[in-house]
């Protein structure tokens, strides 16, 4: 704080001389007064002190007076503080500090309200960016939704003209060439099939789209997502193990999405699979126990979901990414990135969840392992989503 004196006969007590945080100016023989935060004026009839004040009005200012002046200060009262002489050297050390604490407050409040300003401005340009980022992702997600919606009807051309050569409509093929075109009919198929869950996942949030859950059989949807892998499966030698059990009750689902999701699976199985490797399907009911948190009364357990492991030689999943593996657009670097690019398995989760399921990845260990449950009826579906689960089997327990 700089403090001006104009005066020689003020007393100024020597601590406050002695204090570090004042730098005390006097009057120079040139006569020009230089900035300061507090001025301590001598008043005489010759010192025109409105003017020395409204040329300063961002400082304090002390005015000491002789009281046969003071008739000469009226009006002024309010504009500055007035003492009278003779001052106490310990009334001008008191009038001192507590100016000095005022511009302590006057700087605090400065520069909080420029880091408000700052904050403002850095939040403004945070807004402006994210409405930004969010109108890119928009044309970005109508972009490719056209282009989606475009690239299925010549596949779905292709798909048919396989068919009716693979059919022999068109004229007699040989066995070669029926195996061959049967393969280029599959492939077509689960093309149109991926785009057609991509522009969901695309769509997903705009369009409410609820799974039309009917009763299916998993071991006839797991045989045509096996023959929809085998190219992969045949290239690898690549060893294959099912286990289904029978589900303890009607077993809901869409067929076609329940598919989709296992030949996602089993395609993310394939390619991160060694050589000669193995992968095995384990299905199998799961008992819920559900507890009341206000009689703390646990419930009777009962088969409420089915439950799929899909497990792999390869490696698996680092702990840290067991959740982002199933993100839209998510990967992590390095050689055994197992998201996918972040469209195989974040079709999976909306499938899944569609379906009023859960599933989800198992930390690396000895190979990969993906899980997802299925609901085994409607009203099995409400009471996951009611309370929470604990599911558990003779096989395998998860946490909640």
């Amino acid at each position: 704080m700089k403090l001006y004196v104009y005066s020689e006969a003020v007393d100024i007590p020597a601590p406050l001389r002695e204090r570090s945080d004042i730098t005390w100016i006097a009057p120079g023989p040139e006569r020009a007064i230089p900035d300061a935060h507090l001025y301590i004026w001598d008043y005489s009839p010759e010192l025109d002190v409105r003017s020395c004040i409204l040329e300063r009005s961002h400082a304090q200012h002390l005015l000491v007076t002789d009281p046969k002046y003071l008739d000469h200060l009226t009006g002024l009262q309010n504009e500055f503080c007035i003492l009278l002489k003779p001052v106490a050297p310990f009334t001008i050390k008191a009038f001192v500090e507590l100016a000095l604490d005022t511009a302590n407050v006057q700087r605090h409040a400065r520069e909080a309200e420029e880091l408000r300003m700052d904050r403002d401005t850095l939040l403004q340009y945070v807004l402006d960016v994210n409405i930004k980022l969010q109108q890119y992702d928009q044309q970005r997600s109508n972009f490719l939704a056209r282009a989606l919606h475009d690239f299925r009807a010549p596949l779905t051309a292709l798909h048919g003209y396989c068919g009716l050569l693979a059919e022999g409509k068109l004229g007699r093929v040989s066995d070669e060439q029926q195996d061959l075109l049967e393969r280029m009919r599959r492939s077509s198929a689960r093309l149109t099939k991926l785009a057609g869950h991509t522009l969901d996942l695309l769509l997903q949030g705009r369009v409410e789209r609820r799974a039309e859950r009917k009763e299916g059989d998993l071991e006839d949807i797991l045989g045509r997502a096996l023959d929809d892998v085998q190219s992969f499966l045949e290239a690898k030698e690549i060893r294959i193990v099912t286990r289904l059990s029978k589900p303890e009750g009607k077993l809901l689902m869409e067929s076609e999405q329940i598919h989709q999701v296992f030949v996602n699976l089993l395609e993310n199985s394939c390619r991160f699979a060694p050589p000669f490797g193995k992968i095995e399907i384990r299905g199998y009911p799961v008992t819920g126990e559900s507890v009341d948190h206000h009689r703390s009364k646990p419930a009777v357990r009962s088969p409420l979901a089915y439950r799929i492991d899909v497990l792999d030689s390869g490696p698996g999943v680092p702990a840290e990414l067991v959740t982002q593996v199933f993100e839209e657009y998510a990967s992590y670097s390095g050689h055994h990135d197992r998201s996918g690019g972040g469209l195989g398995l974040a079709i999976c989760k909306r499938i899944v969840t569609a379906h009023g399921g859960t599933i989800w990845a198992a930390a690396e260990g000895e190979g990969g392992k993906f899980s997802f449950t299925l609901p085994l009826s409607i009203a099995d579906v409400s009471r996951m989503g009611d309370q929470p689960l604990c599911l558990s089997s003779s096989l395998h327990s998860v946490e909640c």
